[in-house]
């Protein structure tokens, strides 16, 4: 723990950057309350990938002076917005509408939440420099190095991809106050345990209430999930989609807050988190999309039911939003190639539907067990909804939905299933994660139940009704016993698991291989290039050490100088092709090792394996498993340094 005590300045301006811009901008426009700090990261991401995109395009390198600059452009034109368009509370002060004022019940919820996601994730985590040993941190980990040492935090930079994720990274990264790999890993704890806990909090407030039984009880159910964070914090390893899902609650509680209340602000600020959500992971736009659209049917449906509205009035609503939902899922991907493509995604490992629903209902994803304690929670949580809060049914409408979605993706073989999951890329660990959003208020739910049913219990129900407040201090500490309590070493092993595998072949590159390759860089010559199968774990000589490394990501690309080099490198004397191909990117080292990771495309690199039997290249220096080779052919040893 000594080693991420020293990551506590990270830590804070990683958090500082993430939360600050967006909640002055929300402030400005009006936003109150919980849900303006929740949806902040999301306005503060939005406004560092577009203006760092614009910042590029204009010629200016991106860095925190930029960032301070288009933050208070931004909330003075808020604030002039508000002044001729809009209309605040007339019954607050200026400090008191701009700053806001704490609620100690939700201070104290959020602080349950951060302190139990800690507890859990930090120590199975490790280290602050430990490598999550998923392909995709690869790419990850070189887009933020690629970021900080060109100044370029472009979206297009060096592919046009997302930027939200690496940008806000990259950005908090500028002072210094740690290298890209612990840096990136405080970066997601900040996700997991701060930015989560808030959302979640804001969100249960908004469905259920603000009693403190509620309030306490969504801080202990922001930390009752394995399939988020912790799954998301290993897996894939899907860091976007990490943030993206992490940003939803607040997102959704400010969005459901505006729809009830009508106030512009609100809506101004849910607007602004929008290119946030976009530039970070695009389906969170699509999430919130489909939440709004369960919540209209089902506030239809109750409506409809209570004669409040007449049946021809509900079914007419019902059939427009039908008729505009099945139309935009089939156009979508017409005007959309790259969604298309997305939905294309296949999976092999399809189950059947009950196993589908044990694994999203259960929580056996990934696991050997059902997670019965979770289970027991979302029933009662749902059982308290449906009688005694049934304002909040549109969120069980919710959580109904994401695991329809997961059976359609965990089991279905169906081609126009893809219409409706392939914004999930038809993946069912994503869908699991995205039903942790409405699940944690059906956690939440089971606190008031519980402490129903501790009141009608004979005997305890007796001498509980004159200690109000011990029953609910029960039932609060029932959510943590049945979750934490009961699947903690689970929850351990899985996240332990992806940073620490247990097989050789699960690791990409481990401590001892990260030294030899530091001595093996401080061999090449700045801004020489260096190629090297990408599964022994080179590629990361980037975003580690700042080597300048032809593959930057797991696998090597299917098109363009890369898949040139790594399928003619060992026939350098007959290929003038990829010689030019070596020459443009300067490449005038190649590493070899014994190591391998275990996602291996051996067709796409075949022609650097076995370096020591290749007449081009000859060896400088093995350290470790690697060697380092300088080329001699295609006339690049001619302009090496000895």
């Amino acid at each position: 723990m000594v080693d991420w005590l020293v990551m506590i300045p990270a830590f804070v301006v990683l958090s500082a950057v993430l939360l600050l811009p967006g909640w002055l901008i929300v402030r400005a426009l009006g936003a109150r309350g919980l849900e303006a700090l929740a949806v902040s990261p999301a306005v503060s991401t939005g406004l560092i990938a577009t203006f760092a995109t614009v910042a590029q395009r204009a010629g200016v390198r991106w860095g925190l002076l930029p960032l301070l600059v288009v933050t208070l452009a931004s909330v003075g034109v808020a604030m002039l917005g508000m002044r001729l368009f809009g209309r605040h509370d007339p019954d607050l002060g200026t400090a008191r509408r701009f700053l806001g004022r704490p609620r100690p019940d939700a201070v104290v919820a959020i602080a349950v939440g951060v302190v139990l996601a800690l507890a859990t994730i930090l120590p199975a985590i490790g280290r602050p420099d430990e490598l999550v040993d998923s392909p995709d941190a690869v790419y990850h980990l070189d887009r933020i190095r690629t970021f900080l040492e060109s100044g370029n935090f472009s979206i297009v930079n060096p592919t046009f991809y997302p930027n939200g994720f690496h940008a806000w990274i990259a950005t908090s990264l500028l002072p210094g106050v740690a290298d890209v790999l612990p840096g990136t890993n405080v970066a997601t704890v900040v996700l997991a345990a701060v930015v989560w806990p808030v959302g979640c909090v804001a969100l249960v407030r908004h469905a259920l209430g603000t009693s403190r039984l509620v309030t306490y009880a969504a801080g202990f159910a922001s930390a009752a999930f394995i399939a988020f964070p912790t799954t998301l914090l290993g897996w894939g390893v899907l860091w976007p989609n990490l943030m993206a899902t992490a940003l939803t609650p607040g997102a959704l509680a400010l969005m459901l807050q505006a729809a009830r209340s009508k106030r512009i602000g609100q809506w101004l600020g849910f607007a602004a988190a929008l290119p946030g959500l976009a530039l970070i992971q695009p389906n969170a736009l699509v999430a919130l999309v489909l939440f709004a659209l369960v919540w209209f049917v089902a506030a239809r449906l109750r409506a409809g039911l209570l004669h409040h509205l007449s049946w021809p009035v509900v079914t007419r609503d019902l059939a427009v939003v039908a008729v505009v939902g099945v139309g935009g899922l089939v156009a979508a991907p017409v005007v959309s190639a790259r969604l298309a493509s997305t939905q294309s995604y296949e999976w092999t490992d399809r189950v059947s539907i009950w196993t589908a629903l044990v694994e999203v209902v259960g929580g056996r994803l990934q696991i050997a067990s059902v997670l019965w304690g979770l289970v027991v929670l979302l029933a009662l949580g749902i059982a308290w909804i449906a009688l005694r809060a049934r304002a909040a049914i549109p969120v069980v409408a919710m959580w109904v939905s994401c695991v329809v979605l997961y059976v359609m993706a965990a089991s279905s073989t169906a081609s126009w299933t893809a219409l409706i999951t392939g914004y999930w890329y038809n993946d069912k660990v994503r869908l699991a994660a995205l039903a942790a959003v409405p699940g944690v208020v059906l956690v939440a739910a089971a606190a008031p139940a519980l402490r129903e049913l501790l009141r009608r219990t004979p005997r305890v129900g007796a001498r509980l009704e004159a200690r109000p407040v011990a029953a609910a201090v029960v039932a609060l500490l029932v959510l943590p016993v049945l979750t934490l309590g009961l699947n903690a070493t689970t929850r351990h092993r899985m996240l332990t698991g992806f940073f620490q595998p247990g097989s050789a072949d699960r690791v990409i590159l481990g401590f001892e291989g990260q030294e030899s390759l530091r001595r093996l860089g401080a061999l090449i010559p700045v801004g020489q290039g260096v190629v090297g199968r990408p599964e022994n774990g080179s590629p990361l000589m980037w975003a580690l050490f700042g080597t300048n490394t032809l593959y930057r990501s797991i696998p090597i690309p299917t098109t363009g100088d890369e898949i040139l080099i790594g399928t003619g490198f060992d026939n350098l004397a007959d290929r003038p092709d990829v010689c030019e191909a070596l020459a443009r990117h300067d490449i005038r080292w190649a590493i070899d090792s014994n190591h391998v990771y275990w996602l291996d495309r051996p067709e796409r690199s075949s022609g650097l394996e076995h370096l020591a039997d290749n007449d081009g290249v000859e060896p400088v220096r093995t350290d470790g498993d690697y060697t380092l080779y300088r080329i001699t052919a295609c006339g690049l040893g001619d302009r090496s340094p000895a």
